[in-house]
Parts: C-alpha cells; structure tokens; sequence
C-alpha cells in the first residue's frame, strides 16, 4: 500500500469505520456521508449547474462550461448517487458526476430519487425509470447516443432501474457503468465476511440493516430489489469495477460472471487494496485516475458520439421551475 492509499485509507477509518460497530443510524450516516461538503465543492470541477424537474423527481443537470458555448456534446449521461439507499444526494457526488460529464462529453442528469426508510422499495428505482422516461419522452433524448452509471447502491439501482425499464418495454441506453455496485441486498457474498476489517468504511450488519430499510418488508432476494438475482440478458454492455479489499467486491464478480452467462458484454475489473468507490479520490490516487481513464475508454468504445445540444435541454420547457448555477473551478 503505497503512502497516498495510506493516507486515504487511514483517513476513512477515522471517519467511518471506528463508528461501523454501532447500530445503523441513519440521520447519523446522513449527516457524515458525504461530508464535509466545502471539500466536495473544492474538488468538483468547473461545470454549470441547473436543477429541474423530471415530473416528480427532482433532477440535477450538469453541463461542461464549454457546453454553453459550442455547437455540442456527445453523450447523455444518468448518473445515480449511492448512499446505501437511505442517504446522499445529487450535492454529495457532485464532483464525480461533474467529472464523468467532462471526460464523457455528456450532459449528465442525476435524480435526487426518495430515499428510505422514509421511501422503501420500489420508491427509488421508480424515481430513476421515471427520470429515464422523462429524458426520452420529454428532452428528446437518443438511447443510441445515452450512458447510465453509479456507485454502491446507486450502482445496484441504475441495474435494477434497467431491468424494470425493459420489463416496462423502454429502450436501453447503450451502455452502463458501475463503480462497486450493489448488486445483491441479500448480502450473500462471501466478500462481505472476508474483507469484513479490511474495508475501510462498512461492516456487514450496516449493509444488511440498510437493506431491509430499503426493502420495508419486501423479501430481500427479490430480482427487483436485487437485481443479481434477475433476467440480465436485456442489459446493454457493462463496465463494472470493484476492490478486493472491499465488502462488494462478490457482488461485482458474481453479477459479472451472471450478465456474460446471459449473453450481455462485460468489462469487469479489480483494483487492489482499494477504498469503497475510490474514483472519488481522483487527483489524489493514481488508481482512481486509471479507473476513470478505464471507464471513459469503454463509453467511448460502445456509446457513439451524438450532438447533445446542451442548452436545448436544459432550458426545453414544460413548466417545470429551473436554477442555473456555475459552479467553478476552486
């Protein structure tokens, strides 16, 4: 472990794992996750900011300044928050949904969908179909030209959103990629007990307490909440990756090794030693640069390039209020 990682994983111990005992609080996790949000805002990148509405889903956009100013981007992105289901917000991953829409050329749009145990299942993945449903029906969006991505939990809701969009007879974006997705609400993964100290962040029971306030009493190993277990053969190429030393790496590996059974294309990769959704640390780790490079080479492989006209979408109108804000480079 070379002395960055170090620092980091020193870091998020001190934060996170020396509270990981207690049981889940969650206005506790709400108030920590994520936090402190002036670091958030020092690593975003510059990018212009608008809030809208996706019928009833609060959504975030987030455009790279130049796209204000030049004919197009080439990508749209839907970029859904982890958070374990019942924390985060589009504010809190600003910086890596602000980074993807750079390098991707993307107009990003990251619903601020409900969040248990005040929202249980199937709140959340609704909120993001219906965002999803929003882009294509209302903003015009070409599936052809569109990428869907997350992290953690966001990264299990982003699968669980597209197999409930299939069922719904809805076009696939295409291509999807997860940073350390959950994938499996059962906590079935043997991971999950083998890297139980060597996570930084989690213990098991905080995951599995996590999922039973998303699931509000629904069986947890249900394919809808828990996509592992459903029809993957619909989904569009995928790039996932994971940590070794991370409580989801199982769930990455086994929904890897599901999708390519079923037929779907899928680049799945590891990187040792690594912090729970470590692409955050870009600038800081150099894994978490090679990662997002990995990541960006993989929409450009399977994601035609479009003309994504910005400011068309943002300010299209159907009477839903708006804020524009840029946020800038600190």
């Amino acid at each position: 472990m070379h002395l960055r990682l170090r620092l980091a994983d020193l870091a998020i111990r001190w934060r996170f794992k020396r509270h990981a005992e207690r049981p889940l609080d969650v206005p506790w996790v709400r108030a920590q996750i994520g936090r402190p949000m002036w670091m958030r805002q020092v690593v975003t990148p510059a990018i212009v900011r608008q809030t809208r509405h996706a019928g009833h889903v609060p959504v975030e956009l987030l455009a790279p300044p130049r796209a204000n100013d030049e004919a197009a981007l080439e990508r749209t992105l839907l970029y859904v928050h982890g958070g374990g289901y019942i924390a985060c917000s589009p504010a809190t991953h600003r910086p890596l949904a602000a980074r993807l829409a750079r390098e991707w050329s993307a107009l990003a749009v990251v619903p601020d969908y409900r969040l248990a145990p005040e929202h249980p299942f199937p709140a959340g993945r609704d909120d993001v179909v219906a965002t999803w449903r929003w882009m294509l029906e209302q903003c015009g969006v070409d599936p052809a030209h569109a990428v869907w991505a997350g992290d953690s939990a966001g990264g299990g809701l982003v699968l669980a959103a597209a197999l409930a969009s299939a069922d719904a007879g809805l076009p696939m974006p295409s291509a999807i990629v997860t940073f350390s997705p959950w994938t499996d609400l059962a906590c079935t993964g043997p991971s999950l007990q083998e890297n139980a100290q060597r996570c930084a962040m989690f213990m098991p029971t905080q995951l599995e307490q996590a999922a039973q306030l998303y699931a509000g009493g629904r069986p947890i190993s249900d394919p809808e909440l828990s996509p592992l277990f459903g029809d993957l053969s619909a989904l569009p190429p995928l790039c996932v990756h994971a940590s070794t030393t991370e409580l989801l790496r199982d769930d990455t590996l086994r929904f890897a090794d599901r999708a390519r059974a079923a037929g779907v294309t899928v680049e799945c990769r590891l990187w040792d030693e690594m912090p729970h959704v470590w692409q955050f640390l870009a600038g800081f780790l150099p894994e978490a640069r090679q990662s997002l490079d990995v990541a960006a080479a993989f929409v450009r492989r399977h994601v035609p390039a479009g003309c994504i006209h910005a400011p068309d979408m943002m300010m299209s109108s159907r009477g839903d209020a708006s804020h524009e804000t840029r946020v800038p480079r600190r």
